[in-house]
Parts: structure tokens; sequence; C-alpha cells
């Protein structure tokens, strides 16, 4: 039961996220709140850019 809570966690911190996470949240976050001015997309965004630089 441990287990299935752990696969299904749904939230993930921003800063423990690869590069590939934030490309698919990134995708999945656009098209569903529609363009780029939340909050989430922004700091997304920010720490792609973080991790790009390295």
């Amino acid at each position: 039961m441990a287990e299935e809570n752990q696969e299904k966690k749904k939230n993930k911190k921003i800063s423990k996220m690869s590069i590939q996470e934030i490309d698919s949240a990134l995708k999945k976050s656009t098209e569903t709140m529609v363009g780029e001015k939340s909050k989430y997309v922004q700091h997304l965004v920010q720490r792609k850019a973080e991790l790009s630089k390295k």
C-alpha cells in the first residue's frame, strides 16, 4: 500500500525535477492553463533556465 502511494505521488518540488520532468510539466501546464502567466509556469521556466546553464 505504501508503494502505491509513492507511485501515485502527484506533486514534486520544482527544485527536485530533472530537465525532462520540467519539459513535460511545462507542456502539460501550458495546455491546461492556456498560457504562461501562472506562477507555476514561471517558476518552471526559471528552473529550466538555471539547469540549462549548468
